[in-house]
């Protein structure tokens, strides 16, 4: 059976157990903006309506975009508490998706997420992805060797104005942000550079090659070099969390506030 007829045919047979109604998410090509088409029942009529979101802000492979596409159809009066609603997606949430059935109902707990608890999910999400990434740089290396580096994550305009650029950047030209599709490798082949990556809480990367004009003074922690060093204490003097991979055994530390908070072997 092929995936849009399996879709299509679970897509019904849910609608018939639950009273739901569709909502069809699709994404624009080369865009952030979702169009989206809701399929809603009223007096034994099926009426179709149609609308976009702006998830630029919001991290791919989040499911904080469902939220922002429902909300806004909440915002419009599109849906209301005590609907029942199956959104149906493909690969727009993310590239991790082949399809993506998600069935609520809409009650005094969804309509109290706020855009702040979104956004939070949103920064835990990209914070993940950093993790995972630099899981794999400890892993595998980079073309057969062993390599060390570090992610700065977060409070971006105190940090860049805390550190200078080693190198010419090469996320100067065009914003990239982490959670894109296909640009993992890309981060992996930057690593090997001297100094560390600059990323914002919504996944947008500042820079890499970032050499932290920081002072180390009072960081005690014996047996660590220079990049654990000013990982930590740039974490001290901004809000910023610092994601550092050893090259010596590709150990993953991470530090917040001046100070270790996490050590795992690769």
């Amino acid at each position: 059976m092929r995936l849009d007829e399996f879709i299509g045919k679970t897509t019904a047979r849910v609608v018939s157990l639950s009273d739901a109604s569709v909502l069809l998410v699709t994404k624009r090509q080369n865009s952030s903006i979702f169009d989206l088409t809701l399929f809603k029942e009223d007096r034994n009529q099926i009426n179709r309506i149609k609308y976009s979101v702006n998830v630029s802000k919001l991290p791919a492979g989040s499911i904080a975009r469902i939220r922002a596409v429902v909300i806004e159809a909440i915002n419009k009066g599109i849906l209301k508490s005590g609907d029942n609603v199956l959104c149906v997606t493909d690969k727009s949430l993310g590239e991790q998706f082949e399809g993506l059935f998600l069935l609520f109902k809409i009650d005094e707990e969804f309509l109290n997420v706020s855009e702040k608890k979104i956004e939070k999910e949103s920064k835990q999400n990209v914070f993940e992805t950093l993790l995972n990434i630099a899981r794999e740089i400890g892993r595998e290396g980079r073309e057969g060797r062993k390599i060390g580096t570090g992610f700065i994550f977060g409070d971006s305009k105190n940090v860049m104005k805390k550190s200078t650029q080693l190198i010419l950047n090469p996320f100067s030209s065009a914003k990239y942000n982490i959670m894109q599709a296909g640009l993992k490798e890309t981060i992996k082949e930057f690593a090997q550079l001297d100094g560390f990556f600059v990323v914002g809480e919504d996944g947008t990367i500042h820079a890499a090659g970032r050499y932290l004009s920081v002072d180390t003074s009072g960081i005690d922690m014996p047996g660590l070099g220079a990049r654990h060093l000013s990982a930590a204490a740039i974490t001290r003097e901004t809000d910023a969390v610092a994601i550092v991979v050893s090259e010596s055994g590709g150990i993953i530390r991470v530090f917040k506030g001046g100070k270790m908070i996490k050590e795992e072997s690769p």
